[in-house]
């Protein structure tokens, strides 16, 4: 992907005659929904039939793959970034869904968030083809990684909160305090916590600690616990406890806790950007969260020096949200020259100018 105003190609892997080969134990293969297309003679009325109430063709693409031996195995999902941030769908099809009376719907999956994730493939028949075809949930354009293994790796791709922790957090200063309790029952079958942070603004989520299950000084299981976390960016976050299962190591989200933190100390939530064109110019200008690459704000207007030179452009809401890198762009939309200004917020609260 080259950026905004760049130019793609479609990936190899945009119609189902050329998808891509997962072959078992590989390592992952890196792909993208971006300037895919639907191949609609594949995505049929029988199967836009079977699949109508799960998801939405937009951008799709495809995978295939195929065993030796019968039995379960598992597509790894990772690394996914999401223009959107709403995810990835997927189905998978044993036969060859172009040929309508040749196939099953053996899995639909509304949403896969960003987490690493995997899709359980329980009863895979010896020497028979299956087919992945992968879209951006409701439009958006992600690119991810995937593999086909024989080892399940990150959360199952449908979180289950059981909500059975009482799970709280408190938020003082820069220090967040998570506490929960839990039944004996549940701990006899989990090996430890771990806990996890993910920013709004950020769908990669950050391990923030591990704890094992425990035992008190009378042998039973304790019933309490606590993980104390450090924020450095003011922002929306939420922490999930994830149990981490002792038979298996599987994982799986218990409890979630919503939190929003706001420094004490004033942040000044406007970018200062001086613009020099002759008076009668019309200009764009594009506001761009940079490390997402998605424009938050466009106007154009005619230019008047008293009036425009120095533009003064709010990005609280943004700031709120944990964005802190913007790109301004102003475009002369005679000559279509392009000047581009770069942002980020300081450790003294303030959004500077980066030189470079």
């Amino acid at each position: 992907m080259t950026g905004i105003y760049g130019l793609w190609a479609q990936v190899a892997n945009n119609d189902i005659q050329h998808g891509f080969v997962l072959t078992l134990n590989n390592d992952y293969i890196e792909s993208s929904t971006s300037h895919t297309t639907v191949e609609w003679n594949c995505i049929n009325k029988s199967l836009r039939a079977a699949t109508h109430k799960c998801l939405i063709y937009h951008n799709d693409q495809w995978f295939t793959f195929r065993v030796v031996k019968s039995g379960k195995y598992y597509l790894n999902i990772a690394s996914q970034k999401c223009r959107d941030e709403k995810g990835i769908q997927a189905i998978v099809v044993a036969g060859n869904p172009c040929q309508t009376k040749n196939y099953t719907i053996r899995h639909c999956i509304a949403q896969i968030r960003g987490e690493d994730a995997f899709i359980t493939l329980d009863s895979i028949q010896a020497d028979e083809d299956y087919f992945v075809n992968i879209d951006g949930f409701l439009g958006d354009f992600c690119s991810f990684k995937i593999q086909f293994s024989t080892e399940p790796q990150g959360f199952p791709h449908r979180y289950q909160n059981l909500d059975t922790l009482g799970l709280s957090a408190d938020v003082i200063g820069k220090a967040v305090h998570l506490e929960w309790t839990t039944s004996e029952a549940l701990q006899q079958t989990l090996r430890e916590f771990e806990i996890y942070r993910s920013q709004q603004s950020i769908r990669k989520s950050t391990l923030v600690g591990r704890i094992p299950i425990a035992l008190n000084t009378i042998g039973t299981y304790t019933t309490s616990y606590s993980i104390t976390d450090t924020l450095a960016t003011r922002g929306r976050y939420t922490y999930e406890v994830v149990g981490v299962s002792s038979e298996n190591k599987t994982k799986q989200v218990l409890d979630r806790q919503f939190i929003e933190y706001r420094p004490s100390s004033g942040i000044n939530p406007f970018i200062d950007v001086a613009l020099v064109y002759k008076s009668g110019t019309k200009v764009q200008l594009l506001l761009i969260d940079e490390i997402r690459d998605v424009i938050l704000k466009q106007t154009s207007f005619v230019y008047e020096a008293k009036r425009d030179a120095n533009q003064k452009i709010f990005v609280g809401e943004y700031l709120d949200r944990g964005i802190t890198k913007f790109l301004v762009v102003s475009t002369n939309l005679k000559t279509f020259e392009k000047r581009v200004y770069k942002f980020m917020l300081s450790a003294d609260n303030k959004m500077k100018l980066v030189v470079e």
